[in-house]
Protein backbone atom coordinates (compact mmCIF):
# COMPACT_ATOMS: atom_id res chain seq x y z
CA UNK A 1 0.00 0.00 0.00
CA UNK A 2 1.93 3.04 -1.28
CA UNK A 3 2.56 5.82 1.20
CA UNK A 4 0.45 8.97 1.01
CA UNK A 5 1.96 12.33 1.99
CA UNK A 6 4.82 11.70 4.42
CA UNK A 7 3.61 8.17 5.22
CA UNK A 8 5.88 5.24 4.54
CA UNK A 9 4.72 2.46 2.29
CA UNK A 10 2.81 -0.21 4.22
CA UNK A 11 3.15 -3.85 3.19
CA UNK A 12 0.60 -6.57 3.89
CA UNK A 13 2.06 -10.08 3.60
CA UNK A 14 -0.99 -12.27 3.04
CA UNK A 15 -1.71 -15.81 4.16
CA UNK A 16 -3.73 -17.60 6.80
CA UNK A 17 -1.81 -15.57 9.41
CA UNK A 18 -1.14 -12.22 7.67
CA UNK A 19 1.61 -9.82 8.71
CA UNK A 20 1.57 -6.04 8.39
CA UNK A 21 4.90 -4.28 7.87
CA UNK A 22 5.02 -0.65 9.08
CA UNK A 23 2.03 1.62 9.65
CA UNK A 24 2.82 5.10 8.32
CA UNK A 25 2.24 8.17 10.46
CA UNK A 26 -1.36 7.34 11.30
CA UNK A 27 -2.78 10.22 9.24
CA UNK A 28 -4.27 7.81 6.71
CA UNK A 29 -5.19 5.01 9.08
CA UNK A 30 -8.86 4.67 8.15
CA UNK A 31 -7.97 4.24 4.48
CA UNK A 32 -5.30 1.70 5.36
CA UNK A 33 -7.67 -0.23 7.60
CA UNK A 34 -10.26 -0.44 4.82
CA UNK A 35 -7.64 -1.77 2.41
CA UNK A 36 -6.28 -4.26 4.95
CA UNK A 37 -9.73 -5.60 5.83
CA UNK A 38 -10.70 -5.86 2.17
CA UNK A 39 -7.50 -7.79 1.38
CA UNK A 40 -7.60 -10.14 4.38
CA UNK A 41 -11.33 -10.90 4.13
CA UNK A 42 -11.74 -11.65 7.80
CA UNK A 43 -8.32 -13.18 8.45
CA UNK A 44 -6.84 -11.62 11.58
CA UNK A 45 -3.63 -9.60 11.38
CA UNK A 46 -1.99 -10.49 14.69
CA UNK A 47 1.53 -9.13 14.03
CA UNK A 48 2.81 -5.73 12.94
CA UNK A 49 6.50 -5.64 12.09
CA UNK A 50 8.21 -2.24 12.35
CA UNK A 51 11.26 -2.00 10.09
CA UNK A 52 12.76 0.79 12.20
CA UNK A 53 12.01 3.51 14.72
CA UNK A 54 11.13 6.54 12.55
CA UNK A 55 7.79 8.30 12.93
CA UNK A 56 6.81 8.07 9.27
CA UNK A 57 6.83 4.27 9.75
CA UNK A 58 5.59 3.94 13.35
CA UNK A 59 3.44 7.01 14.02
CA UNK A 60 0.28 5.00 13.40
CA UNK A 61 1.51 1.90 15.23
CA UNK A 62 -0.38 2.34 18.52
CA UNK A 63 -3.74 2.98 16.84
CA UNK A 64 -3.20 0.30 14.21
CA UNK A 65 -2.26 -2.22 16.89
CA UNK A 66 -5.41 -1.38 18.83
CA UNK A 67 -7.66 -1.44 15.75
CA UNK A 68 -6.41 -4.81 14.54
CA UNK A 69 -5.71 -6.41 17.91
CA UNK A 70 -2.13 -6.97 16.74
CA UNK A 71 1.19 -7.00 18.62
CA UNK A 72 4.06 -4.76 17.59
CA UNK A 73 7.54 -6.13 16.87
CA UNK A 74 10.88 -4.40 16.21
CA UNK A 75 14.58 -5.16 16.46
CA UNK A 76 15.81 -4.79 20.08
CA UNK A 77 18.04 -1.81 19.21
CA UNK A 78 15.05 0.17 17.99
CA UNK A 79 12.42 -1.47 20.20
CA UNK A 80 14.05 0.03 23.30
CA UNK A 81 13.76 3.53 21.81
CA UNK A 82 10.13 2.93 20.83
CA UNK A 83 9.28 1.71 24.32
CA UNK A 84 10.80 4.91 25.75
CA UNK A 85 8.80 7.12 23.37
CA UNK A 86 11.85 9.27 22.63
CA UNK A 87 10.54 11.95 20.27
CA UNK A 88 14.04 12.92 19.12
CA UNK A 89 15.25 9.42 18.36
CA UNK A 90 12.01 8.50 16.57
CA UNK A 91 11.89 11.86 14.73
CA UNK A 92 8.30 12.48 15.84
CA UNK A 93 9.37 15.94 17.07
CA UNK A 94 10.58 16.69 13.54
CA UNK A 95 6.96 16.20 12.47
CA UNK A 96 5.67 18.32 15.35
CA UNK A 97 4.32 15.32 17.28
CA UNK A 98 5.34 14.42 20.85
CA UNK A 99 6.93 11.02 21.36
CA UNK A 100 4.59 8.18 22.33
CA UNK A 101 5.77 5.06 24.16
CA UNK A 102 4.87 1.86 22.30
CA UNK A 103 4.43 -1.64 23.65
CA UNK A 104 6.92 -3.41 21.36
CA UNK A 105 8.20 -6.99 21.42
CA UNK A 106 11.85 -7.64 20.52
CA UNK A 107 12.31 -9.25 17.11
CA UNK A 108 15.77 -10.72 16.66
CA UNK A 109 17.84 -11.34 13.56
CA UNK A 110 17.31 -14.76 12.05
CA UNK A 111 13.72 -15.10 13.28
CA UNK A 112 11.48 -16.82 10.74
CA UNK A 113 8.04 -15.33 10.20
CA UNK A 114 5.45 -17.46 8.43
CA UNK A 115 2.04 -16.34 7.21
CA UNK A 116 1.12 -19.82 6.02
CA UNK A 117 1.78 -18.67 2.45
CA UNK A 118 5.04 -16.75 2.79
CA UNK A 119 8.12 -17.47 4.91
CA UNK A 120 10.20 -14.42 5.77
CA UNK A 121 13.54 -14.25 7.56
CA UNK A 122 14.43 -11.24 9.70
CA UNK A 123 17.70 -9.62 8.60
CA UNK A 124 19.38 -6.98 10.78
CA UNK A 125 20.37 -4.28 8.27
CA UNK A 126 21.63 -1.34 10.36
CA UNK A 127 22.83 1.96 8.96
CA UNK A 128 19.68 4.03 8.50
CA UNK A 129 19.08 3.34 12.19
CA UNK A 130 20.96 0.94 14.44
CA UNK A 131 17.94 -1.37 14.65
CA UNK A 132 16.79 -1.32 11.03
CA UNK A 133 15.62 -4.66 9.68
CA UNK A 134 14.65 -6.14 6.34
CA UNK A 135 12.52 -9.22 5.68
CA UNK A 136 13.62 -11.70 3.01
CA UNK A 137 11.82 -14.63 1.42
CA UNK A 138 14.43 -16.86 -0.17
CA UNK A 139 11.99 -18.93 -2.22
CA UNK A 140 10.62 -15.93 -4.12
CA UNK A 141 13.56 -13.52 -3.84
CA UNK A 142 11.33 -10.89 -2.24
CA UNK A 143 12.92 -8.32 0.08
CA UNK A 144 10.92 -5.92 2.27
CA UNK A 145 13.66 -3.40 2.89
CA UNK A 146 12.29 -0.57 5.03
CA UNK A 147 14.55 2.45 4.48
CA UNK A 148 17.74 0.45 3.96
CA UNK A 149 17.47 0.43 0.17
CA UNK A 150 15.03 1.93 -2.33
CA UNK A 151 14.30 1.35 -6.01
CA UNK A 152 16.87 3.97 -6.97
CA UNK A 153 18.68 4.91 -3.79
CA UNK A 154 19.67 4.15 -0.24
CA UNK A 155 18.45 5.26 3.18
CA UNK A 156 20.05 8.36 4.68
CA UNK A 157 22.52 7.91 7.50
CA UNK A 158 22.69 11.43 8.97
CA UNK A 159 19.84 11.00 11.48
CA UNK A 160 20.10 9.74 15.09
CA UNK A 161 21.88 6.33 15.23
CA UNK A 162 22.58 6.42 11.47
CA UNK A 163 25.95 4.97 10.45
CA UNK A 164 27.31 5.02 6.87
CA UNK A 165 29.78 2.20 7.42
CA UNK A 166 27.08 -0.02 8.97
CA UNK A 167 24.88 0.78 5.98
CA UNK A 168 27.67 -0.22 3.59
CA UNK A 169 28.01 -3.54 5.38
CA UNK A 170 24.25 -4.07 5.25
CA UNK A 171 24.06 -3.38 1.51
CA UNK A 172 27.05 -5.64 0.85
CA UNK A 173 25.31 -8.43 2.77
CA UNK A 174 22.11 -7.92 0.77
CA UNK A 175 24.20 -8.12 -2.38
CA UNK A 176 25.01 -11.74 -1.47
CA UNK A 177 21.34 -12.70 -1.69
CA UNK A 178 19.31 -13.60 -4.77
CA UNK A 179 16.97 -10.62 -4.54
CA UNK A 180 14.41 -10.24 -7.33
CA UNK A 181 11.71 -7.92 -5.98
CA UNK A 182 12.05 -5.13 -3.41
CA UNK A 183 9.27 -3.55 -1.38
CA UNK A 184 10.95 -0.46 0.11
CA UNK A 185 9.78 1.94 2.79
CA UNK A 186 9.24 4.74 0.28
CA UNK A 187 8.84 5.14 -3.44
CA UNK A 188 8.11 2.57 -6.14
CA UNK A 189 8.36 -1.18 -5.75
CA UNK A 190 10.96 -3.12 -7.74
CA UNK A 191 9.88 -6.10 -9.82
CA UNK A 192 12.53 -8.45 -11.15
CA UNK A 193 15.45 -6.03 -10.91
CA UNK A 194 16.29 -6.15 -7.23
CA UNK A 195 19.97 -6.84 -7.85
CA UNK A 196 20.23 -3.69 -9.95
CA UNK A 197 18.81 -1.62 -7.08
CA UNK A 198 21.28 -3.17 -4.61
CA UNK A 199 24.18 -2.44 -6.96
CA UNK A 200 22.96 1.15 -7.37
CA UNK A 201 22.77 1.59 -3.59
CA UNK A 202 26.32 0.25 -3.19
CA UNK A 203 27.55 2.65 -5.88
CA UNK A 204 25.95 5.58 -4.05
CA UNK A 205 27.59 4.56 -0.77
CA UNK A 206 30.99 4.09 -2.38
CA UNK A 207 30.71 7.55 -3.92
CA UNK A 208 29.74 9.00 -0.54
CA UNK A 209 32.80 7.40 1.01
CA UNK A 210 35.05 9.35 -1.36
CA UNK A 211 33.46 12.64 -0.21
CA UNK A 212 34.42 12.13 3.42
Amino acid sequence: MPGSGVDSNVVLVDGTDPILVDTGTGENQEKLLREIREATKGRKVARIILTHRHFDHVGGAARMSSSLGARLFAHPMDAAVLRNGDGWQTLSLMFGVPGVALDVVDLREGTNLSTGTHDLKVLHTPGHTQGSISLFEEASGILISGDTVFADGVGRWDLPSGDPEALRRSIRALGELEIKDIYPGHGPFVKGEGRKSIESAMSILESAETWQ
